[in-house]
Order: C-alpha cells, then sequence, then structure tokens
C-alpha cells in the first residue's frame, strides 16, 4: 500500500513492498504539485509490482528487460509496424549485447558495443537503437532499479551514413515537372502512376495511400479521410501510426477533377473485366491487387531518369510536399497536423534543415518590414522639437 506526505507545498508518496527475494524495500518520489499526481504514479507503480515488473533486487540481462518491457508497454498499443521495429531492437541486443546486464552495463561498454553494430549500418538505425533502448530504461530509473541511464550521451553515428533516399525532396521546379508527368501518365490499369500523382499532392505515407478507399475520399467537398493503413505483412488493414496520423486532408480542384476521372475509369474497366476487388481499394492494379512499395518507387526512379531530376522515394515525395508547404509560408503547425506527425517537435525535427533556411530569409525579410516602419532618419524629431 502506498502512503501519501505533504510536504511543503508537494506532495510525495511512500510505497512499501517485498521484492521477489523476500526482501522489504520502499520507494519514496516527490515534488508533485497535486495530491492526484503522486496517487496516479504509485498507481502505476503498485500495479507493475503486482505483476512483478523490476519486483526483484537480482540482475537481469539487457535483452530479457528489453523484451519484457515491449510486451509490456508496446504491445497492442503501437502499431503492427512499429511493434516490428522494436522486435527488430530485440534481435540487434540479442547479438550484439547478448550477456550485457542493466546493472552491470555502464557508458563506456555501451557506446563500445553500439560502435561495433554502427561499423555496417546508417545513422538513422543507429540512432533508433539508442532511442529504443533509452526509452526502456525509464523505468528502470524511475524505480529505482538502476542509478545511472547509460545510453545519456551516447553517440548515434553510423558507419554507412543516412539512408539518403529519405532524405532526398525536389526543389519546386523538379516537384511541378514530376506531378505532370504522374498525371498524363494515369492508367486504371496500372495504378502506380495514379498513387505517386496523390501522394505528391497530399504528402500521405505509402502505407496510407495503399490503404485508401473509396469510401474516405470526399468527391463533393474534396477532402480525403486518412483513418487506416494497409499492413502487407498480414495483408489487412491497420490502425494509422499515432492518434495523430488520422485526420482529414483538403486537396485542390485540379486534383479532385484528377480523382473523379480516374474513379470512373476504374470503374468501368473493373465492370468490363467483371474483377470485384475485395475492398475498393483507390490504388489497384488490375493484375496485382494493392500496389507495393518497390512497385511505387520503380515507377518514381524511372520519372525522375526520364526528367532528369534528383532520384527519391516514395517517402521522399513525401518529404517534398512538406518542404514544399514550409517554403511557400504554410504555419509549420498546419504542416505537422496535416503531414499526420505525432507532435509539433517531430515536424521541426525533421526539417530543421529546411526551418534554418527559413530563418536566414525571414532575417532579410524582418529588416525590410521594420526599415518600412523606421523610414524617418535618426534626429529628424529632435531637430523639429528644438
Amino acid at each position: 500500500m502506498a502512503r501519501y506526505v505533504k510536504r511543503g507545498k508537494t506532495w510525495q508518496y511512500e510505497i512499501s513492498y517485498k521484492d521477489a527475494d523476500g526482501v522489504f524495500k520502499k520507494l519514496r518520489k516527490g515534488g508533485f504539485p497535486k495530491k492526484s499526481d503522486a496517487i496516479a504514479e504509485a498507481g502505476e507503480i503498485e500495479s507493475k509490482l503486482v505483476k512483478g515488473f523490476y519486483s526483484t533486487t537480482q540482475d537481469v540481462l539487457l535483452t530479457d528487460h528489453f523484451q519484457q518491457w515491449i510486451e509490456t508497454f508496446k504491445k497492442s498499443k503501437v502499431s503492427d509496424g512499429t511493434y516490428r521495429k522494436y522486435l527488430y531492437t530485440l534481435s540487434v541486443l540479442k547479438k550484439y549485447f547478448s550477456t550485457a546486464t542493466i546493472k552491470t552495463m555502464n557508458r563506456v561498454k555501451y557506446q563500445e558495443t553500439l560502435n561495433v553494430y554502427a561499423v555496417s549500418h546508417s545513422n538513422s538505425s543507429v540512432k533508433q537503437i539508442n532511442i529504443h533502448v533509452r526509452a526502456s530504461l525509464e523505468n528502470l530509473l524511475d524505480d529505482f532499479i538502476i542509478k545511472n541511464d547509460f545510453t545519456k550521451g551516447a553517440i548515434s553515428k553510423g558507419g554507412t551514413g543516412s539512408k539518403s533516399e529519405d532524405l532526398k525532396y525536389l526543389n519546386f521546379a523538379e516537384f511541378t515537372e514530376l506531378i505532370n508527368l504522374a498525371k498524363s501518365k494515369i492508367n486504371p490499369v496500372y495504378a502506380s502512376s495514379f498513387m505517386i500523382y496523390i501522394g505528391a499532392m497530399t504528402g500521405m505515407r505509402f502505407s496510407e495511400l495503399a490503404g485508401l478507399t473509396w469510401n474516405n475520399v470526399d468527391l463533393d467537398s474534396g477532402m480525403i479521410r486518412v483513418k487506416q493503413t494497409w499492413d502487407y505483412y498480414k495483408n489487412d488493414f491497420a490502425p494509422t501510426k499515432n492518434e495523430q496520423s488520422e485526420r482529414i486532408l483538403a486537396i485542390d480542384e485540379e486534383t479532385l477533377t484528377t480523382m473523379i476521372y480516374f474513379k470512373e475509369k476504374q470503374t468501368e474497366l473493373l465492370r468490363r473485366l467483371e474483377i470485384v476487388p475485395q475492398h475498393d481499394f483507390v490504388f489497384y492494379n488490375i493484375k496485382n491487387g494493392v500496389i507495393s512499395n518497390n512497385a511505387v518507387n520503380k515507377e518514381l526512379r524511372t520519372f525522375c531518369k526520364r526528367l532528369g531530376i534528383t532520384e527519391i522515394t516514395c517517402h521522399g515525395l513525401r518529404h517534398t510536399h512538406a518542404s514544399t508547404m514550409l517554403y511557400k509560408g504554410i504555419n509549420i503547425l498546419y504542416v505537422s497536423k496535416r503531414l499526420g506527425h505525432s507532435s509539433l517537435n517531430v515536424t521541426m525535427s525533421v526539417y530543421s534543415h529546411i526551418l534554418k533556411e527559413l530563418e536566414e530569409k525571414d532575417n532579410e525579410n524582418i529588416k525590410i518590414i521594420f526599415s518600412e516602419i523606421n523610414k524617418k532618419p535618426f534626429g529628424t524629431n529632435l531637430a523639429q522639437n528644438n
């Protein structure tokens, strides 16, 4: 049972319990502005203690800890795609940190082992591993199981560089050329060109495009409702990446007209060939069904080569959509919501390079604006007053 004590203006909880080794222990934490805050956190910890989570004074393998953590806090609470990323991290830990324990690991050992993994992996891959491990340690630190965060200050730099394809984006002129080419190639038999076109005009993730059905496209008002994705592993619909990814996207008049045209031709073709897809997919290949990521990227590379522009992937197309909005002065909060990011911080982190460029541009604009306001030369008013 927990007890609560008010110390000055803040509250503290104290939990007494007996761990798996039969040793009586106490957990204390203070600084809560409200008693209800202390009760809420104490309740979570008591719940974990009942389950036997972190209730032992014995050391455990980092791999065992991480596996228990993702099964308790991530499984069924994140999308299947995201959970597979955690499982990948677990496989990395089993390979590179197989003998490491939560109490013997320190910053030097952790960095040395991370460096071994980093030699043959990209920056983004190393960064993801480090983020996952660090997140898993939060409960250990909060519950006083370990004293120090051995991931703190870790350098997440890979030996093969970043996944440059994901970071590439087109400039406005290239983007315009690509959109016009994709639009000219739209064909209901092979829907890849149409997916490239809509991806460019909406900034939707590939999985969101693959899972888009016509009942979520309002052709009267020109709105697309993003409410699901397509999971190729399960061959079924899946939830969006996060709650914020469920959103409604406005589309321009030309894009709406193109969608109406495509739907008419697609319906006519399916009826003529007597094909009835299991789901009313917007992007559906007559021969192969649901479009694969590889198929779209192959088509996209073909278009880029034909135009002689930077080669990008479907994810790079999403970056281009976002970059275009930012360069055209669209509010970053709107950009974040349109992309379905979990928070504004994610948007600012991903597009920090663009924001830096825009900041330099804004510095010049600020000078112009205040020069207009401050037209009178210094000393004019003083001379008049005298």
